[in-house]
């Protein structure tokens, strides 16, 4: 299985797996020549870290067989553009990959997904405090937030140098730690592949 992690953390998000590319928060020259062979985009949420909204347009005019899906605040915010608004645990279908969103823990309606390629469980999820919702099975990929080290969080409780509450804001992200439990937790072999994401630059 092939993947490009094209950019992951706050300056913006975009990830290709084989045909299927997760969100688009990036500008439309960095992906420009990796569209030809996508056929899939899925939209985990409306922050403009995910969706770069002159990025989505250009998708959407110059890559017309590209097709969106998003949940219903996703659709509701983009409503101009062509998304097919999905629903957390109802599976759908394109280009012959079922696909299965479910909901991660953020402050606006986020999804994971998870889906099979080749016979392979794939799970993808960023932005999310927690893995509560993740369909229990194994994974023969993780691709799964990373943001911060636990430890380094709990000394930055009080500590006001950056202008926001630091702590606060880590929680709202999957811990390191938490990354890998789930990994261990659930993966299919000790050859499954374990991809971090949105890594904190300061707190990982």
């Amino acid at each position: 299985m092939e993947y490009k992690i094209i950019s992951t953390g706050s300056k913006g998000n975009c990830v290709i797996i084989e045909n299927v590319m997760i969100d688009c928060g990036v500008p439309f020259k960095t992906i420009k020549e990796h569209l030809y062979g996508v056929s899939t985009l899925l939209l985990t949420h409306i922050h403009s870290d995910h969706i770069k909204e002159a990025t989505l347009k250009n998708i959407v005019i110059m890559f017309p067989h590209i097709k969106i899906y998003g949940n219903y605040e996703v659709c509701q915010v983009y409503s101009e553009y062509p998304i097919t608004c999905i629903n957390e645990g109802i599976p759908f279908e394109d280009d012959g990959i079922t696909f299965t969103p479910f909901k991660a823990i953020h402050d606006v309606v986020t999804y994971g997904y998870v889906w099979v390629w080749d016979g392979e469980r794939i799970i993808y999820v960023t932005d999310t405090a927690d893995l509560r919702n993740a369909p229990v099975q194994t994974y023969d990929h993780f691709f799964i937030e990373s943001n911060h080290s636990e430890k380094k969080i709990e000394t930055m409780k009080f500590d006001t140098r950056y202008g926001y509450n630091v702590y606060a804001g880590a929680k709202r992200h999957l811990s390191t730690e938490k990354a890998k439990l789930f990994y261990f937790m659930n993966r299919a072999s000790a050859a499954s592949t374990f991809v971090e994401l949105h890594q904190s630059s300061r707190f990982y």
